[in-house]
């Protein structure tokens, strides 16, 4: 930072030490200059409208509680009220700019969780007289049943003893999920 307090303090070229600050890109730079404005130290005064004038350049990517607490109290309050002000005001539309990405993102979410859902309910499975339960093999004609996400068609009393979480096949669907859970399956009658 040798060369911020050259160009700032010595050179007192405010324009080149904030060129400098953005070509080293560390967030810290600026913070660093507004403290050499404010105690340049071995005596010299603060530079406070060049203070004012980083902050009105740059003060939207600085933390405001950490300037404020940065800031001289010799500083005069009407030079700096203005830029504080405006830096608190984009901090806080940041702030909600973020929660409306978060809440849009979130209600996207949950569009495409009851998309998905609606879809897994409006699958089909056509059941006849010859329809066999995928574990048991008996006869499913009239009697109720329940379908898998993997396809698997079960008699309700084998589902009753399988569970809704693992399939005939094996497939365990709260470790390995197929599709979105909430399954339900309508009866199809064969002779429409």
């Amino acid at each position: 930072m040798l060369v911020l307090q050259i160009l700032a303090l010595k050179l007192e070229d405010n324009e080149a030490a904030e060129q400098y600050c953005a070509e080293i890109g560390r967030p810290d730079a600026y913070m660093k200059l507004l403290d050499m404005y404010l105690d340049p130290q071995n005596g010299k005064e603060p530079m406070f409208k060049a203070a004012v004038r980083l902050l009105h350049n740059h003060g939207e990517s600085l933390d405001p509680l950490q300037v404020l607490e940065t800031l001289s109290p010799d500083m005069p309050l009407q030079l700096t009220s203005d830029t504080i002000l405006r830096m608190f005001r984009a901090r806080i539309h940041h702030h909600r700019q973020g929660q409306i990405v978060h809440n849009l993102s979130h209600a996207i979410d949950v569009d495409d969780t009851r998309l998905a859902r609606i879809e897994e309910r409006s699958r089909h499975v056509q059941i006849n007289d010859e329809s066999l339960c995928d574990s048991c093999q008996a006869h499913l004609g009239t009697k109720l049943f329940a379908m898998y996400p993997d396809d698997a068609v079960v008699c309700y009393k084998c589902f009753h003893h399988q569970g809704e979480s693992t399939s005939v096949t094996g497939h365990d669907f709260r470790r390995d999920v197929l599709f979105k859970p909430g399954w339900l399956v309508t009866r199809i009658n064969e002779f429409r």
